[in-house]
């Protein structure tokens, strides 16, 4: 079963999108693979200390 996945846009600075992509190239992971990557271990250890998120609604087109 595939998974659904929300595009969106993201802004970031140049430093950091350097930085990130140096790190997905070094772990050979696209930059797109690895920001999902980054962002499931912050919620993952957000919620190991701080409990389960609410998912907020998500609105339809």
């Amino acid at each position: 079963m595939a998974i659904s996945k929300i595009q969106t846009g993201l802004r970031i600075d140049e430093t950091t999108y350097g930085k990130l992509k140096t790190l997905s190239e070094s772990e050979n992971r696209s930059l797109n693979n690895l920001i999902e990557y980054v962002l499931k271990s912050y919620l993952s250890n957000y919620e190991k200390e701080n409990g389960t998120i609410p998912l907020a609604p998500y609105p339809e087109d």
